[in-house]
Parts: C-alpha cells; sequence; structure tokens
C-alpha cells in the first residue's frame, strides 16, 4: 500500500502566495512591555509545547499490559499504526464502477490483436483478461475495510496510538480553555471513543465540572479496556470517575453534550453519506462545540474538509455553525483551494508510552476542526488572529510567519524589528506552527515566494 505524509516546511517549488502588511495588537504589545507576560507566552501560543502523558495513565497501560508478551506486541502495532495513517475514506459505488469500467477497457484494449482459432484457446484468453484485470483493480485500487477492533487489535492500538492521540486533544481541549475560561461542560460525547483519551484528555481542564462521559464504539472489547484503564488497569470494578457511561451504538435520544467529539473515527464509516449522516447526529448532539480530528495526512484533511464544508451550511433551528479554531474565519479553505498536494494540517511534540523501552520525543500530525455553535442572532465579537500554518522560519534579523487570515486567504509576514519594534519581532520568532499571531492585516501585496 503506497501512503505518503505530507510534512509541510520542506518544499522545493515555489508557490504564489500573498504577502502581508500587519498591525501588532496593542493590548498585547502593552502587557509583554509592562511584564503582565513573557512574549514567549503571549495568548496567541497554545500550549503545552510539550504533552506529557500522565502518570496513572502509564501505570494503568503496564499494569494491562503485566500478563502478555509485550515484546512480541511492539511490530505488529507500528504495522496497524501505519495502516491507519495511510487509510483513505474509502469510494462511493459510482467512483468504484467508473474505475473498474476503466481498468477493463485499457486492459482489452492492450489484447485486442491476439488471434483466436480454437474453443480452448478462446477458454484461456478469456482466463488471461480476468486475471489481468484483477491484477490491475487490486494495484490500482485502495480496497477499503472497516478494521476490527478484537480484543489483540484493541491492545496493539493502545501502545501504538493512544499518547499521541491524547496529545492532540489535550493541544485542541487546552486552547478551548484558553480562549474561552467561562467554558465549564457538564457533560462529554466521544463518537468512536476507543480506549478513552478523550476522557482522559478532559479530565486535564474539566474534571471537576464534567458529571457525565457517554462513550460510543462499536468494539466492545474497545469498550471493557477503556473502563479497565480508567481502574487502574486492574478491572477492579472500582470507577474512580463518576458519571462514566460506555454503549456501541449512537443513540437514538434526543439529548445534547456541551462538547462532542470524534477523534480518528469517520474513516470507519463506509460512505460519503453514511459520514455526513453520523456528522449530523452529533451536531444535533452538540450544545456548545463539536471537535473533528483526523490524521494529517492528504486524505484525513480532505475528510476534515468536507464535514467543515458541510456544517457551515447549515442554519436550522435557531442555530448557526461557526468555526472556533483553527481556521480564523468562516470562509471556503484557502488551502483547500490551492490544491498543492500538501494538507492544512498541524504538529504536537509528546512523550512516548514507556512500553519495552524508555520514553521518546515523537511527533505526530493532525487535521482538525473545532465548531461552535450559537444562536444565530448572536455577534461574533471574538478578534480573529490569523493562524500559523507552517513551521515559522527564523532567520538572521528577520521572521517568516505564513498564515491563514480572518480574510480567507493565505499570507505570509516578514517580521523585523526595524519595522514592526522589537517587541513585535520577538513575539513572532516565539510564535510556532498552530499558534495565532497577535495582529491583525492592514493590506497585502501578491508576490512569489518560496514556500
Amino acid at each position: 500500500m503506497n501512503c505518503k505524509l505530507t510534512f509541510p516546511g520542506i518544499f522545493k517549488n515555489f508557490c504564489t502566495s500573498v504577502r502581508a502588511t500587519i498591525v501588532p495588537n496593542s493590548n498585547v504589545i502593552h502587557d509583554i512591555d509592562t511584564n503582565v507576560y513573557k512574549f514567549r507566552k503571549h495568548p496567541g501560543v497554545v500550549f503545552p509545547r510539550t504533552v506529557t502523558i500522565p502518570e496513572n495513565f502509564v501505570k494503568s497501560v503496564i499494569n494491562v499490559l503485566a500478563d502478555y508478551p509485550v515484546k512480541s506486541f511492539i511490530e505488529p502495532s507500528e504495522k496497524l499504526c501505519r495502516h491507519l495513517k495511510c487509510r483513505v475514506a474509502p469510494m462511493e459505488k459510482f467512483e468504484l464502477k467508473e474505475k473498474v469500467r476503466n481498468i477493463q477497457e485499457r486492459v482489452l484494449q492492450k489484447q485486442k490483436d491476439i488471434e483466436i482459432n480454437t474453443i480452448e484457446e478462446e477458454m484461456n484468453y478469456r482466463q488471461v483478461i480476468q486475471n489481468k484485470i484483477q491484477r490491475a483493480i487490486n494495484e490500482n485500487l485502495y480496497n477499503w475495510k472497516p478494521v476490527k477492533y478484537d480484543a489483540r487489535n484493541a491492545l496493539l492500538y493502545l501502545i501504538g496510538r493512544s499518547a499521541a492521540e491524547y496529545s492532540v486533544l489535550v493541544r485542541i481541549f487546552s486552547e478551548i480553555e484558553s480562549r474561552d475560561p467561562d467554558f465549564k461542560p457538564r457533560s462529554i460525547f466521544d463518537y468512536g471513543s476507543g480506549v478513552g483519551t478523550v476522557t482522559w484528555a478532559a479530565n486535564i481542564y474539566w474534571k471537576k465540572y464534567i458529571l457525565e462521559y457517554f462513550n460510543v464504539d462499536t468494539s466492545r472489547e474497545m469498550n471493557d479496556l477503556a473502563q479497565i484503564l480508567l481502574q487502574g488497569g486492574k478491572g477492579t470494578g472500582n470507577m474512580p470517575i463518576k458519571g462514566v457511561f460506555y454503549r456501541q451504538f449512537l443513540p437514538s435520544t434526543p439529548l445534547t453534550y456541551d462538547i462532542v467529539v470524534s477523534a480518528y473515527s469517520l474513516f470507519e464509516l463506509p460512505s460519503f453519506k453514511s459520514r455526513l449522516e453520523t456528522v449530523v447526529n452529533l451536531w444535533n448532539k452538540t450544545a456548545k462545540y463539536l471537535v473533528i480530528v483526523e490524521h494529517g495526512t492528504n486524505a484525513g484533511f480532505r475528510v476534515v474538509n468536507e464535514i467543515r464544508d458541510f456544517l457551515l451550511k447549515l442554519n436550522e433551528d435557531g442555530h448557526k455553525c461557526t468555526i472556533f479554531s483553527p481556521c480564523p474565519h468562516d470562509n471556503t479553505c484557502p488551502r483547500f483551494l490551492l490544491d498543492d498536494g500538501t494538507p492544512c494540517n498541524f504538529e504536537v511534540t509528546y512523550h512516548s508510552l514507556p512500553i519495552s523501552t524508555h520514553s521518546k520525543l515523537k511527533k505526530e500530525l493532525y487535521s482538525y476542526i473545532v465548531l461552535k455553535k450559537c444562536k444565530s442572532d448572536d455577534k461574533i465579537i471574538e478578534e480573529r488572529w490569523p493562524r500559523l500554518v507552517r513551521p515559522t522560519l527564523v532567520r538572521s534579523k528577520h521572521t517568516i510567519c505564513r498564515m491563514c487570515t480572518s480574510s480567507g486567504k493565505l499570507q505570509e509576514v516578514v517580521v523585523t524589528a526595524s519595522k514592526y519594534g522589537k517587541t513585535m519581532y520577538h513575539c513572532a520568532r516565539s510564535t510556532k506552527w498552530g499558534d495565532c499571531l497577535p495582529v491583525s492585516v492592514k493590506d497585502v501585496e501578491k508576490n512569489k515566494i518560496k514556500d
């Protein structure tokens, strides 16, 4: 299976970009100058920079794996992770039929001049054609299948994916908590809950507020494993967190939850229609925030973007959808329009689980969207700072920030101390990929910029 992960910031070709002139946020500059906070901790920075897995989660994992030959699980776990990162959404039936028809025509075209004289030759010819068509289908068409998470695969997933997914969710929840300090969720709904990383990550910020954790995963083994992990990895039956529920199917009740999450789950659905139906169901269960997360691949970005565009068009029952993060606008995604083969994704650094070896620093690429539900007559008054969508280029006496702006454009700004002042200069140098730059865009001019 061919798989290409794109690491933005390492490009050899030129692309058309837009160079921006910025106006630093006066309040942020004043607070830095008066030592309210350091420039490295300005309000556009998303923390933590590096995520550490909680000790009690690590202990639970070690307890769960105590009776298993862990070393023999490492290679299969890595294989499962590679498979998950390389997945693409299943083709629709009409697309599949069209591609199969094209393959058949190409194979028949190449074999049209073969001379057939006997019935036996005709039978051999038909068999050869059938074999060639099947081989071409196997080589050129992605054979999507849902992953079955039995007890063994659930453990492999725990070893290979839990730390990365927990770290991504911590970063996303951190921004919600810092930008909306009045948000104190009483309930959380996790679709495709897996080993329960959403619950663990949410408890970092809102443990004293959340009264109900509703987890849905079609795998009974995953649900059992998630519950055992909360119990310290020993399955004692004593649940330290109250209000935790596990189900295998989406409930039909019209209850809503303050925050609804679907993390790394939509690729398990068999069609575009089933994805949209599921997302509508999740949106109807959302009281405030809906979080969608997928791998930071081209395929993951496309799925996140299709959900983004679909929900932005909904304006029903007196509610509307607006984007909380990462986009600083509700327009069509400029990265998707650019269609340059690179996704809109972000990176988190985290400490891996110390399973069979010491913990190591690793990085995870992810694509995500946080959608906010508000009343149709609500005014969005929050200033939307540009989001850095590529690594910051720190150079001698200047810093280059590539960002997505509130006007829905990909723009680039070169920050120097002489033009914008020392405070803004140091602020820009400390702003990383995924952070927001505390500025507003004044005007733009088109340039050819090396990405």
